[in-house]
């Protein structure tokens, strides 16, 4: 994105919105994807290792057909993007960015099944070397793709579109090299030759289509809040709202890194038969991440002005409209530190629910505070608050956050997730019995001698005689 918004405010709007139109499909299947770290998690907490593998293959088989299904979506991306409104160019170089992500799924999707068995195993050092590693190449393409650097030509927003699509392929292959590695293929039976089974398949869609649903609402309702309630106001009302966002996701990933880790503990916890520890460590989850974005912030607010001016490559004394983009820019931010509190509740406790299952209640809240709350009263604000410009929808999609962040800790410390069991140990139709209980020697009273029994006259199957 910074090296985007040196290219001009055009590209660096257009990046954001193509961005986020390619993640409306691609959530709903990376939200059902995301479970496959429940199950991961869950099976080795009870200690079916090789069930790991299985449900991480079942996984790789849902991201390809979904991905079949989402790749052709880039034949429609100019008449998509003609809808809105946005300024012919900006509207361009948004279909030409939109393309190059939806056609990438081919290679993200496999790789989100692929991170999450990794954290669900409790091994995400893996995926944070893969991902320094891809990242790191994604920057050095950009700079050389972008700017024209080493030969090439000068490709502005399509160079950085082709440089990530390039780092998630290199990024898949590490994470598949590491996958089929033979330590891993032994004990969590990940071979190539493992088959795909239809009823993990089913687990994984049974639990994890409201956890994509909600994903994909929520992402949707951000992208028409951004294009539909945003857009029309201006280039600079874009530009502003974007680079906050950017910011935002500063923020906000991390905490999103701390849900997945939630969504793994508990699990495991879980899975063990542990519900009382699996609560301790959602709660020291929800610590962490708010005393991250709490720090954020307040930098949010102590730095808004120099945070702005990194996107603002014109000196706003000398340019009305990079002015306008600082001005929006700060009181967007402003609005974004309010919420991060609740912000880092919300998204760790939906991660903790995940852990243990409970998927369909966050789905059902998330729709109804989205579109009521962020859509609803965004466009109320635009309507009767037209002087506070992009201001009010930002005021609404303020209180949709605090909102569901303190819905989310309410459902999670109600503790109904505890009743859910997707391993099938409490007796729930067709699932096998639980073994019986381990006899421990040390409670069974060892047989009288035999000289006792002589005395007493009495056989050694008899029942001893009561004390």
């Amino acid at each position: 994105g910074l090296m985007v918004s040196f290219v001009g405010p055009a590209p660096f709007s257009a990046q954001f919105m193509g961005g986020m139109f390619a993640f409306v499909p691609e959530s709903f299947a990376v939200g059902i994807l995301m479970v496959v770290n429940t199950y991961v998690s869950q099976n080795l907490g009870a200690g079916r290792l090789r069930q790991t593998g299985l449900y991480t293959w079942a996984g790789m088989a849902i991201a390809m057909a979904f991905a079949c299904l989402i790749a052709p979506l880039a034949l429609v991306a100019s008449p998509l993007f003609g809808l809105f409104g946005h300024a012919p160019d900006v509207t361009a170089l948004e279909a030409m960015y939109f393309r190059y992500m939806v056609l990438s799924v081919l290679v993200t999707l496999p790789t989100r099944v692929l991170e999450q068995f990794f954290f669900g195993i409790h091994r995400p050092r893996i995926v944070l070397v893969a991902s320094v590693l891809a990242n790191g190449f994604n920057v050095l393409a950009n700079y050389v793709l972008i700017f024209g650097k080493c030969g090439f030509p000068a490709m502005g927003l399509e160079g950085a579109a082709i440089g990530s699509v390039v780092s998630w392929s290199l990024q898949f292959a590490l994470l598949m090299a590491v996958f089929l590695a033979r330590p891993l293929r032994s004990k969590y039976a990940t071979a190539l030759s493992r088959a795909v089974r239809l009823r993990h398949c089913l687990d994984l869609i049974r639990v994890g289509w409201p956890a994509g649903v909600q994903l994909c609402n929520d992402i949707t309702s951000w992208t028409l809040f951004q294009a539909a309630l945003i857009g029309p106001m201006g280039t600079e009302h874009m530009a502003a709202s974007t680079a906050a966002m950017r910011y935002m996701g500063i923020s906000f990933m991390p905490a999103v890194g701390i849900g997945v880790a939630a969504t793994a503990i508990i699990g495991r916890w879980i899975g063990q038969g542990r519900p009382d520890l699996a609560r301790r460590r959602a709660h020291a989850a929800v610590l962490a991440a708010m005393v991250y974005m709490g720090v954020c912030g307040v930098l949010f607010t102590v730095f808004r002005h120099d945070l702005v001016r990194f996107f603002v490559h014109v000196d706003p004394e000398q340019s009305s409209q990079a002015a306008a983009i600082m001005d929006i820019g700060t009181k967007i931010l402003v609005c974004a530190a309010v919420f991060q509190l609740f912000d880092a509740v919300g998204i760790v406790y939906v991660g903790a629910l995940r852990g243990a299952g409970d998927t369909r209640w966050p789905m059902a809240v998330t729709i109804v505070l989205s579109w009521g709350v962020v859509l609803g009263g965004g466009a109320a604000a635009v309507r009767l608050l037209p002087q506070l410009g992009s201001l009010g929808p930002w005021i609404a999609a303020s209180l949709y956050v605090v909102v569901l962040g303190a819905v989310m800790a309410w459902r999670f410390e109600g503790g109904a997730w505890r009743k859910i069991d997707l391993l099938g140990r409490l007796g729930a139709p067709g699932a096998a019995p639980l073994p019986p209980a381990p006899i421990i020697p040390a409670q069974v009273p060892p047989p009288p001698p035999a000289d006792v029994l002589r005395a007493r006259k009495i056989g050694p199957d008899d029942p001893p005689p009561a004390v």
